[in-house]
């Protein structure tokens, strides 16, 4: 039997919305009578583009026909043939649930909806859990976070800046320009056109222009004004809210890449999605996570080759048997949580996330010789002059640089430029004298002093093999506000973010210290002027200064696990 006879296609359907919008949706119906559940993506990056909404989502819709379900497929609100407008996030509570409300009414559907997706799509699945619509049963979001301020757009204070002038560049700014072609003045259409395609050419001048923001790019993506406001980047506005998630009975098999900028979301979306469950003898809730960066889901990240079992390539049969055992009312029979550990290259199955046989262990810095080791550091201190209008480079690292798809700048990484300037702190251990499994929060608690009124922390954990290669593991950053310019030490604690990695016998444990990684994430002017506002004149050199000794333990914090389960074949062998 041929494809096309295997399913019905209802093309380009009206779905209205309660304020009366209409959302062009198409869906795919399996060769039955009877009525199905039905697979809706919501997606911003057109519908009919097979490579968002099946490949980087991880669905194969001719598999899921033949499996009985109908699929569905919407352009979001203000979205290539949707209309309205479109002002991320904020319609897609309310769409989702209209949308499976309507779905419901067809004689197609038996009144099951599950939804799938990555990034993007992925938060119109959690979004929608805030509506609690009816007939919901399971989502399946991938690469995203449940809040869309800190872990989407700000990382420790900072602005993840290449990603979201990115995001504007490739995937929002066009159709933007086009969806508003009746409603935007011609003139400031052209200049938002130019800018576009300035910024197109040269995405490096793009996340150098300053200030970041300005009534130029105002005018290509509005949407910026709230995004790079200091107040929302500060925190003093309110707050993400995710309590609907812990009270929302929906099913949830969270997906997520240990390279991915949104790691940090997806991990906490599945904590607080199991506490749903707490006291009760099943559990449905599903966490995978990938060693796979973003619209990377392939076995190379960085300049490592992860092996053949690295790919996403059995995730569209593992999304589709979540979603039968679920819609069937039957308990997952997979693992709870399922991992990828690099440096092993091995997947590994365990029922509880964060991993229960952990322990912290400390590595203290020594800033007399420059190490890291077991026990307490001579009292000593280094420094260094962090200047904005030289940062240092992002490279490597859960980043969204050009180049994504073949995961050329995300991942591990050779550090050697970097660890060559004089303005980065480097701290390396001796040989490990066995292997060293690390599957958790790693976190950098430092002491430190700076001449500036406001600047930034970062820290990179490194390993660095018997050649002397140093590959870039993880990284973090904290934005820094002491009361003024501080000369004596102060505790922070930099938080680098979550890894699995076999850490090899005769390797060795590095860790980087300093005080910016652009473009990845905005610059600190260390002036006081809001980093987003700040001009050229505006950056300000600093002196900063790490403490190390019985007084300053400064110490990377490696969360190691102490029974190690055996290693799977694959993500099916679990």
């Amino acid at each position: 039997m041929t494809i096309e006879a295997s399913f019905r296609l209802l093309d380009n359907l009206d779905v209205a919305m309660r304020d009366g919008v209409i959302l062009k949706t198409d869906i795919w119906l399996p060769a039955t009578q009877e009525p199905c559940p039905v697979l809706l993506q919501r997606t911003p990056y057109r519908k009919e583009t097979p490579f968002g909404s099946q490949y980087i989502s991880a669905l194969e819709f001719q598999a899921a026909l033949r499996q009985g379900f109908a699929i569905a497929v919407q352009d979001t609100r203000g979205r290539y043939q949707s209309g309205g407008d479109f002002i991320p996030f904020e319609q897609e509570g309310r769409d989702s649930a209209d949308t499976i409300s309507w779905l419901t009414g067809q004689s197609f559907c038996d009144g099951k909806v599950a939804m799938f997706g990555a990034s993007y799509v992925g938060a119109t699945q959690v979004l929608a859990l805030s509506e609690n619509p009816v007939g919901l049963k399971a989502i399946a979001p991938q690469l995203t976070t449940a809040r869309h301020g800190e872990t989407w757009m700000y990382r420790g204070g900072a602005v993840e800046l290449a990603f979201l002038l990115l995001w504007v560049i490739e995937s929002l700014g066009p159709d933007h320009i086009e969806h508003r072609t009746t409603a935007m003045p011609s003139d400031i259409r052209k200049r938002a056109q130019a800018l576009l395609e300035k910024m197109r050419e040269d995405p490096a001048a793009a996340f150098a222009r300053l200030p970041i923001l300005d009534g130029a790019i105002a005018e290509l993506a509005p949407y910026l004004n709230d995004w790079f406001d200091p107040q929302a980047i500060s925190g003093k506005r309110p707050s993400d809210s995710r309590d609907w998630v812990g009270t929302s009975q929906t099913a949830m098999l969270v997906v997520a890449g240990w390279n991915d900028i949104f790691l940090e979301g997806s991990l906490e979306l599945f904590e607080k999605a199991k506490s749903r469950w707490a006291g009760k003898s099943q559990m449905p809730d599903r966490l995978i996570i990938g060693p796979w960066s973003h619209g990377n889901p392939s076995d190379w990240q960085g300049q490592e080759w992860l092996g053949y079992g690295a790919s996403t390539a059995e995730l569209p049969g593992e999304t589709l048997a979540f979603f039968d055992s679920v819609l069937d009312g039957r308990q997952p029979a997979s693992s709870a949580v399922r991992y990828f550990r690099s440096g092993s290259n091995s997947w590994h199955a365990a029922e509880d996330w964060p991993l229960p046989d952990t322990i912290n262990v400390p590595h203290f810095l020594d800033c007399g010789r420059s190490a890291l080791s077991s026990t307490l550091g001579s009292k000593a201190s280094s420094t260094y002059t962090s200047d904005p209008s030289n940062p240092i480079p992002s490279l490597g690292g859960a980043t969204f640089l050009p180049g994504l798809l073949q995961g050329r700048n995300s991942g591990p990484i050779d550090q050697a430029t970097i660890e060559a300037r004089d303005d980065v702190l480097v701290f390396t251990g001796q040989p490990l004298r066995d292997d060293l499994d690390v599957t958790g929060l790693v976190t950098a608690k430092l002491f430190v002093a700076s001449s500036a009124t406001t600047c930034d922390w970062t820290a990179k954990l490194c390993e660095v093999d018997p050649d002397g290669r140093s590959l870039g593991i993880v990284d973090g950053i904290l934005r820094w506000e002491p009361a003024g310019a501080c000369e004596e030490p102060v505790e922070i604690v930099v938080r680098l973010g979550h890894i699995s990695r076999l850490f090899k016998r005769g390797h060795r444990l590095r860790l980087q210290v300093a005080s910016s990684n652009f473009p990845r994430f905005d610059r600190n002017p260390q002036s006081g002027v809001a980093p987003t506002l700040a001009k050229a004149s505006d950056f300000v050199p600093a002196k900063q200064r790490v403490f190390s000794g019985p007084a300053c333990p400064s110490c990377l914090i490696l969360p190691v696990v102490q029974v190690t389960s055996p290693p799977a074949r694959s993500l099916t062998g679990l």
